[in-house]
């Protein structure tokens, strides 16, 4: 994890906006150079807009990117922004038709349809889903009801800064981990770090 206590610092002189602005530009380098040393191919990370939240995609199965694209997997490297109401209801036959029906972990346990920014805070499908353990997804363990009620924090208070940044330990696109942060409304920085 990274040692974000080094990275910021409270200055309660300030307004919510302009340090969450501040953590949204330059939280990507120390995320990009992390996932960059943890890498054993060359990434293509690319940034781009889904539903207001930026995301750093790694797009190594571009021909061009890498010559052993064919055994890196496409996979995210962060998500960032601020949460809001949900534009819609869940698109739950665009979530069932996502890689067919059900999804496995590397152990053979099955796996939720899990979203690094969850639907009640405007989060998307696609790029935005992952396998995801029940026990973390649906709050089902310590760690899940810590993850959960995170998610009900950012989900609570729209324009929360949130984040989430799925830690790999192979060339796989399902995360052994998870870091998932957000600022809280007094300034402070809320991080932790979940095995998957």
């Amino acid at each position: 994890m990274l040692n974000y206590s080094q990275l910021y610092s409270a200055d309660p002189t300030q307004e919510y906006s302009a340090v969450a602005a501040r953590l949204a530009s330059e939280f990507p380098a120390p995320w990009l150079d992390q996932y960059y040393e943890m890498c054993t191919h060359s990434p293509n990370v690319l940034q781009f807009e889904v539903d207001g939240f930026e995301h750093l995609f790694d797009f190594t199965s571009d021909a061009s990117a890498s010559s052993n694209a064919a055994q890196i997997e496409d996979r995210l490297v962060a998500v960032f922004g601020y949460s809001r109401q949900p534009p819609a209801s869940r698109d739950a036959s665009r979530m069932r038709g996502f890689l067919g029906g059900g999804l496995t972990a590397a152990d053979g346990d099955s796996v939720d349809k899990g979203h690094f920014i969850g639907h009640s805070l405007g989060g998307s499908t696609d790029v935005n889903l992952f396998p995801q353990r029940p026990e973390l997804n649906r709050g089902w363990s310590d760690p899940g009801r810590v993850f959960r009620s995170m998610e009900r924090t950012a989900a609570g208070r729209p324009g929360t800064f949130v984040f989430a940044r799925p830690l790999y330990s192979d060339t796989m696109w399902h995360p052994t981990g998870l870091e998932y942060g957000l600022l809280k409304p007094d300034l402070q920085l809320w991080v932790e770090r979940f095995s998957n």
